[in-house]
């Protein structure tokens, strides 16, 4: 470059509302809002939204997925949706269970957003999961990543059971939570992070990873303190 050449334009920053920070907050702001509105009493007008906040949750992580990623990821709700359904049908891999109306709309029984969530979750746990195994460089096994993921999918079901059954989002019939339950959760999970073991967008989104967390506290937060609908 010549001494007379001008020097290029420094990158433009994205704006507001294109940035993944604005969204981030968006999400945290969601969730302390139901929360707080929870532990006031207002459980019964927050909780219903339920189904509208999954989506909203979802659009925002779409957004930022790489462009060859969405057929993928509409694939994995497929997947997690189906494996709801085989579960209703025959009671066979979870438990013996069925789901009530604070979900939204059902197909075969089972809440079309269940696929959702089974999409966010993967894509959250997987973000942490290679975060954590490749601290300081290390190679990380995609086997074991997918493992370490399922693991914490299936803590984080251990929050959102509890809650849910309050909310009656869903009923296990034998009264209690059987075991099957976890076994599957984490199977499931094994399998399809395996499946997308080769997709850096399975690893790598920064929302979604910051969405579970989210997810977490928010149920964490609704198993300790009292609410009725």
């Amino acid at each position: 470059m010549s001494p007379t050449s001008p020097s290029p334009a420094p990158a433009a920053a994205p704006t507001w509302w294109r940035s993944p920070a604005t969204w981030g907050a968006i999400l945290v702001i969601l969730h302390v809002v139901g929360t707080v509105g929870t532990a006031l009493g207002y459980a019964h007008l927050l909780l219903p939204l339920t189904p509208l906040n999954l989506l909203v949750c979802a659009g925002v992580v779409m957004a930022f997925t790489g462009a060859e990623s969405p057929w993928r990821w509409a694939l994995t709700m497929f997947l997690g949706f189906g494996i709801e359904v085989m579960g209703v049908a025959t009671g066979w891999l979870f438990g013996d269970y069925s789901y009530g109306s604070g979900l939204g709309p059902k197909a075969l029984e089972v809440p079309l957003l269940m696929g959702v969530l089974w999409w966010l979750l993967l894509l959250g746990t997987h973000h942490w999961s290679e975060r954590l195994l490749s601290w300081k460089g290390r190679t990380v096994s995609p086997v074991v990543r997918a493992a370490l993921a399922a693991t914490m999918m299936t803590a984080l079901d251990g929050a959102i059971e509890p809650v849910a059954i309050r909310a009656g989002w869903w009923t296990w019939h034998a009264g209690h939570i059987p075991w099957t339950n976890y076994l599957t959760w984490w199977v499931a999970a094994l399998a399809l992070g395996l499946l997308w073991r080769d997709v850096d967008d399975l690893k790598t989104n920064r929302l979604s990873g910051l969405l579970v967390v989210v997810f977490a506290l928010f149920f964490v937060a609704l198993n300790l303190i009292p609410w009725t609908l």
